[in-house]
């Protein structure tokens, strides 16, 4: 089995991995393949594990109101997500939806917890995945309070055009709205 391609410019989590935990996860990854529209875990479900996506895209999305829908994150290709609830033991914190047909890898929970026994320091490069995210969010709310919309809305398309390449770019207008900070 082979590791997830990169995402972007910036180094993948994954790929700043020990090797050997690199390694020790990927042997207890199930590989897996979902269509269009389908649902790789749902709000409020309990923890599963960990994911990645190899090929296609996945979108987060949470449900801040009746009949709203925010798209919180699009993991294209190299990213891991899933990581908090592996964390914290939570539930779900929104629902993971493969946007086109798409390719995943998936590291059960009980998996992650073996391979974190005989490695103690996957703990901490979860850690490191889960700041990562944090980061980007404060970022985001930064952003969103001293940019104008036209500004976020050119590097979230950026952002996207780089990750995607920019031939296979394709996002919703909703999508856009929600991850420049617009309205839909």
């Amino acid at each position: 089995m082979t590791a997830p391609q990169p995402l972007s410019d910036a180094p993948p989590w994954f790929s700043t991995l020990h090797p050997a935990r690199q390694s020790a996860l990927l042997e207890r990854a199930r590989p897996s393949s979902v269509p269009a529209g389908a649902r790789v875990y749902g709000l409020g479900d309990p923890p599963d594990g960990l994911w990645s996506v190899v090929e296609g895209e996945v979108r987060l999305v949470s449900y801040p109101a009746i009949g709203l829908e925010s798209v919180a994150m699009i993991m294209g290709p190299g990213s891991w997500f899933g990581e908090l609830s592996v964390v914290d033991g939570g539930p779900r914190p929104h629902d993971a939806v493969a946007v086109r047909p798409t390719r995943l890898l998936h590291v059960p929970l009980a998996a992650f917890e073996q391979v974190a026994e005989s490695h103690p320091l996957l703990y901490r490069d979860l850690g490191v995945l889960v700041c990562g995210r944090q980061r980007a969010a404060l970022t985001f709310m930064a952003q969103s309070i001293a940019q104008p919309v036209s500004v976020r809305l050119a590097r979230v398309l950026g952002a996207a055009a780089r990750a995607a390449g920019p031939d296979a770019l394709r996002m919703r207008q909703e999508d856009l709205a929600a991850m420049s900070g617009g309205s839909g």
